[in-house]
């Protein structure tokens, strides 16, 4: 799964290094991302006292269930359960903690009250875990494989779990990742314990059971189709590593199993759609949230598909950094992907893991359809959007303005993509000429119809 981490990029077009890293590759050079960091402090309006977790502490309370693997040291990395401390301490149903499928329509505090109200256990082991694998990283010891056995026992369940640690070296702040949700306190596991009995539903069962199916498979034919297992349950099955092949299976980073997750579904879907008949008309559908605009294009034509983001100056990741040759230009910086109707080869690296997410969204509601169509995202994310909160952002913002279907209020009926395109006006305050300008699909179109013409 680790051609979803930030070395596999593909081409790179885009000059401005925080738009194409978001904190995730380090491009500047520096150990730790400075946009990153300047937004980890904790703050006290979270109701925690630093001062009452000093040293060892013993943490009780319901699981959601969570679970987080880190991606730094890879293939040694952090893993473990998340925990509720604070006014969810003693809460016994804890699932919208980690539930993004539930967050839409929520405000950025919120969000991150929610996570910062957990604490993540930690305990450092190698990603190929299974005791059958001859590693150079060696077979779990005891104490390890008891930490993974008690973080893989809660991460089945479909229940919040009963579930005590004891940790050490407990660390307050909060961890911001473009991919993943937010992170809130850590420490490190000395000892883990499931204390309450698991519910763990059929379809879970069958896919954790059968050591011969592939994590693909598993997704795909199992865990999808499963209206009970949400795309966060399925991203944590496979980060904890109890999917795929029994010696295959391994520990995937929490940032890089989201992405997985949408790219093996998106890919599914895609198999499907191209058997289908094109839309007979251009649409465009409009939504915003957390000053995220969003712009979707649908026009006839053979399965493709471009995403297309751009960051206002002084929003996240558009700004002045000291240190950083950040190379700001007096045009404005437009990050973009594609693909044909064959996909992909390289990993989206301009947009990275929004471009998948939304993807999965878009190619679910043709799928309803039963329609197949040329697609494009137009994404323009301005300064109230104050921290990165993952990906859901964009999957559940883009279900949610498609949610309506053709017949929505936010969408428009146009005569052709020429006509659909004027809405950009409407919806951005960047000019349409830097978008139409940064797209490869629109002069492709172009192109064809242009040799469509004269082939008649």
């Amino acid at each position: 799964m680790n051609q979803y981490s930030s070395a596999q990029t593909g081409p790179i077009e885009i000059e401005n290094i925080c738009i194409r890293c978001k904190g995730s590759r380090l491009l500047c050079g520096k150990k730790t991302c400075p946009i990153l960091m300047r937004n980890s402090i904790l703050k006290s309006s979270v109701g925690i006292d630093p001062k009452d977790y000093k040293g060892k502490k013993d943490i009780f309370g319901a699981s959601p269930p969570a679970v987080f693997v880190g991606s730094y040291g890879y293939p040694k990395v952090n893993i473990g359960p998340l925990l509720p401390i604070g006014e969810y301490a003693k809460s016994k149903d804890t699932h919208f903690l980690d539930s993004p499928e539930s967050w839409f329509g929520k405000p950025i505090e919120e969000i991150v009250g929610f996570r910062s109200s957990m604490i993540r256990s930690n305990f450092n082991i190698s990603v190929r875990y299974n005791d059958n694998l001859d590693t150079t990283y060696g077979k779990l010891n005891r104490s390890n494989r008891k930490l993974l056995d008690a973080t893989q026992e809660l991460t089945l369940a479909s229940n919040s779990v009963d579930t005590e640690a004891h940790l050490s070296r407990i660390r307050f702040n909060l961890k911001y990742d473009t991919n993943a949700a937010p992170t809130g306190p850590s420490g490190r596991a000395e000892e883990i314990k499931v204390v309450d009995n698991i519910k763990v539903l059929k379809s879970v069962d069958k896919v954790y059971s059968d050591r011969d199916l592939k994590a693909a498979d598993a997704i795909l034919d199992y865990l999808y189709k499963s209206e009970d297992v949400s795309i966060t349950s399925i991203q944590r099955l496979l980060s904890a590593g109890l999917l795929g092949v029994k010696k295959k299976r391994t520990l995937v980073p929490t940032r890089w199993s989201i992405t997985a997750v949408d790219d093996i579904i998106g890919k599914g879907i895609a198999k499907k759609l191209i058997h289908f008949q094109t839309l007979d008309k251009t649409y465009t559908f409009t939504g915003k949230y957390l000053d995220n605009k969003f712009l979707i294009l649908l026009t006839p034509g053979p399965w493709s598909y471009e995403m297309n983001e751009y960051w206002h100056r002084d929003s996240i990741w558009n700004q002045d950094i000291p240190g950083v040759s950040n190379n700001q230009p007096s045009m404005p910086v437009i990050a973009t992907d594609y693909e044909f109707e064959k996909g992909r080869k390289n990993y989206a690296g301009n947009i990275t893991g929004a471009y998948y997410a939304a993807r999965k969204e878009v190619e679910e509601f043709l799928f309803k359809q039963r329609r197949q169509a040329r697609v494009f995202v137009f994404r323009e994310i301005s300064g109230g959007y104050l921290v990165p909160l993952g990906v859901w952002v964009i999957r559940e913002t883009v279900r949610n303005i498609l949610s309506d279907g053709m017949k929505g209020g936010n969408v428009q009926i146009h005569e052709s993509l020429e006509t659909a395109l004027q809405r950009i006006r409407e919806v951005f305050t960047l000019p349409i000429k830097h978008w139409i300008k940064t797209s490869h699909l629109i002069p492709y179109i172009r192109k064809q119809r242009r040799l469509d013409y004269w082939m008649v």
